[in-house]
Parts: C-alpha cells; sequence; structure tokens
C-alpha cells in the first residue's frame, strides 16, 4: 500500500508533441528526470514559468523507445492515434519492474490485455487510462481492475479548456455566417 513520491523518479513521455510538453513542465516541477521519446523530434526545450516572469529553460533530448522502457518508473502516452498497438505484452516486460504507466492518448494505443495481464502479474504497479479500445464501453476486465484508474476521455475537460473550445466554435461559427 501507500503511494509512491515523484521526486527523484524517472518520467518516460512517448509523444512530446503540445501535451507531452506540458506533461514534462509538471514533471519537472515535482522534481523528476524527465526523458522522451518522439518519432518526429529529437530535442526541445522546455520552459518553466515562475512567479515575477522568471524563467527556467530545460533541454530534452529524445531517446530510443526501447531505452525510455527500461529507464522510466511512470511512462505516460501523448501520440496520435495508431494502426497498431505501440505498448504490448513485449513492452511491457521491458519496462522497470513496479513501473507505472498513464495513456491519455488514444485508444487502441494500449493492448489492453497485455495491460491487464501486466497488472495482473505485478509486473506494472499500476495503469492511468483515459481512453480505451472500445469506447464508450471498455472491456468489463479493465472497467473491474483495481489496479486501473480510469476517466472517460476527459483528460482535457477543464473548465478553461471547455471555455476556450466554446469560444473557437462560437469565433468558426461566425466566420462561416458572415
Amino acid at each position: 500500500g501507500g503511494g509512491r513520491e515523484l521526486r527523484g523518479k524517472t518520467l518516460g513521455i512517448v509523444g512530446l508533441g503540445r501535451i507531452g510538453q506540458e506533461v514534462a513542465k509538471i514533471g519537472l516541477g515535482c522534481g523528476m528526470k524527465v526523458i522522451a521519446s518522439d518519432k518526429f523530434m529529437e530535442t526541445t526545450t522546455i520552459q518553466l514559468e515562475f512567479y515575477d516572469d522568471q524563467k527556467l529553460d530545460f533541454n530534452i533530448q529524445t531517446i530510443p523507445f526501447e531505452q525510455l522502457l527500461k529507464e522510466s518508473d511512470f511512462i505516460s502516452v501523448h501520440v496520435p492515434a495508431q494502426k497498431d498497438y505501440i505498448f504490448g505484452k513485449t513492452e511491457f516486460n521491458k519496462m522497470k519492474d513496479g513501473a507505472a504507466i498513464i495513456n491519455a492518448a488514444r485508444g487502441g494505443v494500449i493492448d489492453e490485455a497485455a495491460l491487464i495481464e501486466a497488472v495482473e502479474n505485478n509486473k506494472l504497479s499500476f495503469a492511468a487510462i483515459d481512453t480505451f479500445e472500445n469506447e464508450p464501453t471498455p472491456a468489463i476486465k479493465v472497467l473491474m481492475n483495481g489496479k486501473l484508474s480510469l476517466t472517460p476521455h476527459i483528460g482535457a475537460a477543464t473548465k478553461e479548456a471547455q471555455d476556450r473550445i466554446g469560444i473557437e466554435l462560437a469565433d468558426q461559427i461566425k466566420n462561416i455566417l458572415l
């Protein structure tokens, strides 16, 4: 039982686009070592902004996916929809024992049967899933597993995000009508 501290742990980010970079900021702010893998990016600079216009830049070099699997205590997935699974039995077996995974990407990125097996065998300590292979009705084994934390595809559903969406939709409607 009990939780695990984030400070000093390694956060592996798969997909270093806009959302992946925001997650990197959170990890850095929590004192984590942040590593990343991205097919389309070799390096990026993450800027942490503090009060009084103070800023701190962190350069992140991407590393091979296999290396990220071996080194990460936590993996957070932020990639577009894929034709095939990115995470299956092979990938889970390469991860650290007791690691955790967060999928805020798309359903079908993670093989849910392999994920269930990995958490039931204690290879992974837990998983947090915001998107599922079968939305809106995830498999019963996914719904009933106590080592999975589930949200119904609402990872970006903050009040501020919903306000921005409303404004963007109103602007698009206005542009069509005028």
